[in-house]
């Protein structure tokens, strides 16, 4: 049973993952606006930047939930060489480390809002965007980082997470996919004979 700050910090993830589609979504439409458009010799202004900053907001979005779920990038041959705790404790501090970063980006930032607030700054081909809101949502992200690298750097240290070899996330991954099929040949045998 999953306790009630799991819970909590699952919500906020799905909620971050789904916010992510929606950007994903106006890329894909952007994009073929853009086709069109092209196609059809008409000459437009400000799109490409529009996909440009959605694109930049999804990746910074979906950072803190790759940090909190454990799904950083890594050597896999030379990592799984290593024992358990070995790998927990680097990782731990990699998480450290990177949420020393993310406050280092965070005050970077914070001199980027007082600066474009002060000084008016808009897109250049998007005059209504101004970029005082794009980053703000990107020190926010930043501040859910730091939470997400701290937060995992201390179930891997505490030892209340693991970081699995690439053989036991295999296993994990099938296993999970014979319970869906299992699990919808259960329901669709149930339907059948109802």
């Amino acid at each position: 049973m999953k306790s009630k700050f799991a819970k909590a910090l699952e919500t906020i993830e799905d909620t971050l993952i789904n916010l992510c589609v929606v950007f994903l979504i106006i890329i894909i439409f952007i994009i073929l606006f853009q086709i069109v458009t092209r196609r059809l010799g008409i000459a437009t202004s400000g799109t490409e930047e529009l996909a440009r900053y959605c694109y930049v907001l999804f990746v910074f979005i979906l950072w803190p939930v790759a940090a909190r779920r454990g799904q950083d990038l890594r050597i896999t041959v030379l990592f799984d060489l290593l024992s358990s705790k070995v790998r927990n404790g680097i990782m731990g501090i990699f998480h450290v480390f990177m949420a020393g970063y993310s406050s280092i980006c965070i005050y970077s930032i914070y001199l980027n809002v007082s600066n474009a607030m002060n000084q008016n700054l808009r897109a250049p081909t998007n005059r209504w965007f101004q970029l005082s809101w794009f980053y703000i949502i990107i020190c926010g992200t930043f501040v859910l980082g730091v939470s997400a690298n701290l937060i995992r750097a201390y179930f891997l240290l505490a030892g209340r997470e693991s970081v699995p070899t690439q053989e036991e996330q295999n296993e994990a991954d099938m296993s999970l996919e014979a319970e869906k099929v299992v699990t919808d040949g259960n329901s669709n045998g149930k339907g059948g004979n109802a």
